[in-house]
């Protein structure tokens, strides 16, 4: 039973931008020509919808927990490279845009998140997991509780570890967001999260513009307590990766916590920004198969 005190509805700008984020999922979800399934399951923050693709290989299953703002439709490309050699799980994130709750947690938000990521798991798969997060899904990775259903993390653009790095320009961005939501907003938006050379297409943009009435989307939770992420140090095998031009968590800014909390080094994505996932989909097979037994 969940306890709705603790939930709130996601900021948006009323029900009818709920249900276009909705339809946009299903009608790309549809146009996939991935074999894959849809599943709902019941936590303790609301319905989770699940995209579930891909065949069992022997080798760990993946669960994918996309970043703010993103959904398991907005990223088929890398999840279908994935799904070509391991079974792979994708939850929608209650409270972002997608087919799960539009309801987020109230207080403590990364813990909540990570206590539901802890109810999911044994849901998905009696086996043990390759939890790949990015961005907000990178810092929930990081807030379940490692365990033997946990074979190792793979953690793009992290959020969690280090507070975001705050610019005049995101600070603009941000107040340009909450007086009104345009198409010409989510375009400066892409441009600022995204590397010079990534082009988005109009579904990206037109994406981004429904996806910024739920909530600006550089806005993420503090960092972890540093006990919660020593945890994970010497536990499983972790590997982080941010572009090299992420203008939230650079690898300057990540690169000493992230050798001193969790015992493993930043790998540097070229010509990558802070969207990894749509900016370059092919960078979580390369890292999944980097120490992934065969």
């Amino acid at each position: 039973m969940k306890d709705s005190a603790h939930l709130i509805p996601a900021r948006s700008r009323g029900p009818g931008v709920r249900i276009a984020a909705r339809r946009r999922c299903r009608t790309l979800l549809q146009a996939w020509d991935v074999p894959h399934s849809l599943d709902h399951f019941e936590t303790t923050l609301g319905s989770t919808m699940v995209v579930s693709t891909g065949k069992a290989t022997g080798r760990p299953p993946v669960v994918v927990l996309p970043g703010a703002g993103l959904s398991a439709a907005t990223v088929l490309a890398a999840v279908g490279a994935v799904a070509r050699t391991h079974r792979v799980f994708v939850p929608d994130l209650p409270g972002e845009p997608g087919l799960s709750t539009s309801r987020r947690p109230r207080r403590r938000r990364l813990h909540a998140y990570g206590g539901w990521l802890d109810e999911m798991l044994p849901q998905l798969t009696d086996k043990p997991v390759i939890l790949a997060g990015h961005s907000l899904g990178a810092g929930i990775a990081l807030a379940c509780t490692p365990s033997e259903r946990i074979t190792g993390l793979v953690l793009l653009n992290p959020a969690g570890i280090v507070p975001v790095k705050r610019s005049l320009e995101l600070t603009k961005l941000r107040a340009a967001s909450v007086r009104h939501t345009l198409r010409t907003n989510s375009d400066r938006i892409l441009t600022y999260l995204s590397a010079p050379r990534f082009m988005p297409d109009d579904d990206v943009i037109d994406w981004f513009s429904m996806a910024t009435q739920y909530r600006f989307l550089g806005t993420l939770p503090r960092p972890l307590p540093a006990r919660d992420l020593r945890r994970w140090a010497r536990g499983v095998p972790i590997i982080v990766a941010t572009g090299e031009q992420d203008t939230l968590f650079p690898p300057g800014r990540l690169r000493g916590p992230v050798r001193a909390l969790l015992a493993a080094d930043v790998q540097v994505l070229p010509r990558c920004g802070h969207l990894t996932l749509r900016e370059f989909p092919g960078a979580l097979t390369r890292l999944v198969e980097s120490w992934a037994p065969t």
